[in-house]
């Protein structure tokens, strides 16, 4: 793996993330001088996958490649209506009919857990590829019903909740892919220690005052900590995975997909809501230049049925574009504490 607590000095463990954040800064800034990446196609004929956040974006086209390749594929929305309007639309695209939507929030447990209840009652429960898309980026400080803060429990806690839900029931075959949608912001993150993980010093800054418009730093800084905790949290799972003699080939990434144009930059209650100049301009330039949501399902999906990536050596990796980066040793020295 590239990271291993002690391997490097913090020094040299930040240089060599450096160089990786650079990579990946270089192909979001100059993405029109990098080549379209392509999907080796494999079969997926009665393999079942579950995509959470699948009616639009990055979500949506990797269910719809899924489903190309064969792959029965649910996708898990919050907006059961739109979840079905996707699911028809994709039938429609690849012909294939196995594809349907489920009711799945992911600001709430108790949707999380009856997910999970419905999962249950099918007579086919076996799961082998669960892609963790779903994320909020809000500009508004909102508390779930479970107490949580939203972009916390959003992008991070019910994604934790639903996979080892899944797999503490045994519905995850045993060479099942895992792979949570993070993003190149994680290197923005701050370390990440239980104290502040969950946002309560962003909260308890606001005085507790749910539905506060707040700050871009603020909001930037939680989703940060956000995908830094999806990333961390793989790299742990994976680590876990591999100790037991029943999980021990399942395959756990976390990526970043590229800096895509979709709904996330526009949303009222995120960064649509973006009030200041500069802050404006970061959110319009996100909505109209970048990637398309196809290239951003490139690499999850490829991380999901490619043979590489399932190399016992390359398990638990950060991705982009197809390659494996350094993660900051600030932030993944707490690696053995995220997520227990």
């Amino acid at each position: 793996m590239p990271y291993s607590e002690g391997a490097h000095s913090n020094f040299v463990s930040s240089i060599l993330a450096a160089a990786s954040l650079i990579r990946m800064n270089s192909a979001v800034y100059f993405f029109m001088f990098y080549p379209e990446m392509s999907l080796p196609r494999v079969d997926l004929c009665g393999k079942t996958a579950i995509v959470t956040g699948a009616n639009s974006g990055i979500g949506y086209e990797c269910a719809n490649t899924l489903a190309s390749m064969g792959a029965h594929v649910i996708l898990a929305c919050r907006n059961l209506t739109k979840g079905q309007e996707a699911a028809r639309k994709i039938r429609t695209e690849t012909g294939n009919d196995k594809v349907q939507a489920e009711v799945l929030d992911c600001a709430s447990f108790e949707s999380v857990e009856a997910f999970v209840e419905r999962w249950n009652e099918r007579e086919s429960k076996a799961i082998d590829i669960l892609i963790n898309n779903a994320g909020a980026f809000t500009h508004t400080l909102q508390l779930t019903p479970d107490g949580y803060e939203q972009t916390y429990q959003t992008n991070h806690l019910s994604h934790v909740m639903l996979t080892l839900s899944l797999l503490n029931r045994g519905y995850l075959s045993s060479n099942a892919r895992i792979v949570s949608v993070s993003s190149n912001m994680y290197y923005e993150s701050d370390a990440i220690d239980p104290s502040t993980a969950d946002n309560s010093d962003i909260i308890a800054k606001h005085g507790g005052k749910f539905g506060t418009f707040i700050s871009f730093s603020d909001m930037t800084q939680m989703y940060h900590r956000s995908k830094a905790s999806q990333a961390i949290w793989s790299m742990v799972l994976q680590r876990e995975l591999a100790k037991t003699e029943r999980w021990k080939d399942i395959t756990v990434h976390s990526c970043h997909p590229g800096c895509v144009k979709s709904s996330i930059w526009s949303q009222p209650e995120g960064a649509g809501a973006a009030v200041g100049l500069l802050e404006k301009a970061l959110f319009t330039l996100g909505a109209t230049t970048g990637i398309s949501s196809e290239q951003g399902a490139v690499v999850p999906v490829w991380l999901a049925t490619a043979a590489e990536p399932a190399s016992p050596e390359l398990r638990g990796m950060f991705w982009d574009r197809m390659k494996w980066n350094w993660g900051r040793a600030n932030i993944t020295n707490s690696v053995m504490v995220v997520g227990d």
